[in-house]
């Protein structure tokens, strides 16, 4: 299929070479006109594990042609879909700041009143439960003066790539959620979609879009706790004089419980998991719910970089040292340092 991707930072670049990968024709619409080159001179404008293979295979004058990058909106009016792939920061109060999804809705509703073909909107961007229905439909319709469901599709599939292995992560899923509220949206997925569940055979969970956008919050969330339960637990093994890593590996061998995400450490950083706890923390207490086990989880992880310096203290005395730190990114294999 013909599928255009708003947004070439970290999930839409890479999404986009997967798609070229799996066959698809596929075009990159970014603002920033350095990227657009990048991509098209076949580099990747991020560090990820098997990317730059993905980029230079199919972008550049010695690509397949199958992926190309352009700063031009128009370009969508030659495919079946365009998923939208843009940032939503956190706000000060915890929430997401959805004015670029709204900005890049508004650009696309505005494209798509000048084409009569039937298009599908396919939101891949991490928002709070309601938005594509609430938020980004109502745009679509009001830029392109048309219906959702009768002239355009609108559909939603969360991501769950982890930084450092996002190439594996989308080739070998561990399921694939296609939301949809019509049927037709959901037919257009399906049809990208098929060559990865070929592919893969991962599961395919077809919710409506709401659910969607919860499945990707209840998912890092849960991980989330993940860590920093595991953190306590290796917390009190050491006040104990036990090895953290063993207790781990040992219950990590209960299929209830898996080995992953057992590691303890100084707890979690990067761009997803703080953003989406705070998220659907602020969106839960916008309907007089108070998380607590997410508000604990937040707790003990905040509280985790003063262990590590506390049992330093323990053991070496740094006062007017010089102290070396081996390596700046939140988690090996990417150079990303937000939240490190």
């Amino acid at each position: 299929m013909q599928v255009s991707i708003v947004g070439s930072g970290y999930v839409g670049t890479t999404i986009a070479a997967c798609f070229a990968d799996l066959g698809h024709e596929v075009v990159n619409i970014d603002i920033d006109e350095d990227i657009v080159e990048t991509i098209n001179s076949g580099t990747p404008p991020i560090h990820e594990d098997g990317l730059p293979e993905l980029v230079g295979k199919h972008a550049g004058q010695d690509g397949t042609g199958r992926l190309r990058a352009t700063t031009d909106y128009d370009s969508i009016f030659a495919t079946d879909a365009t998923f939208l792939c843009l940032p939503t920061p956190q706000a000060d109060d915890g929430s997401i700041d959805l004015s670029v999804m709204e900005t890049g809705a508004t650009q696309l509703g505005k494209t798509l009143e000048a084409t009569e073909d039937w298009h599908t909107v396919v939101v891949k961007s991490t928002v709070i439960p309601g938005t594509t229905e609430d938020v980004i439909t109502p745009i679509l319709e009001e830029e392109s003066e048309k219906t959702a469901g009768e002239h355009f599709g609108v559909g939603m599939n969360p991501e769950f790539l982890r930084e450092g292995t996002a190439v594996h992560d989308f080739l070998n899923p561990d399921k694939i959620v296609l939301g949809a509220d019509d049927d037709r949206a959901l037919a257009d997925m399906h049809d990208i979609f098929e060559p990865l569940v070929t592919k893969s055979d991962a599961p395919v969970v077809e919710p409506d879009t709401r659910t969607a956008e919860m499945i990707k919050y209840a998912n890092n969330s849960f991980l989330a706790a993940k860590v920093s339960l595991i953190n306590d637990i290796g917390n009190i093994c050491k006040e104990y004089g036990i090895d953290a890593y063993e207790v781990a590996d040992a219950i990590g061998l209960d299929d209830r419980i898996s080995e992953q995400f057992l590691r303890s450490g100084v707890g979690w950083g990067g761009s997803c998991f703080g953003k989406d706890v705070a998220a659907i923390s602020a969106a839960a207490r916008e309907r007089e719910y108070d998380p607590a086990m997410l508000r604990a989880a937040v707790e003990v992880n905040d509280r985790q970089p003063n262990r590590l310096l506390s049992l330093m203290d323990d053991h070496v005395d740094v006062s007017g040292e010089r102290v070396a730190v081996l390596g700046l990114a939140f988690k090996p294999g990417t150079d990303d340092i937000r939240n490190s």
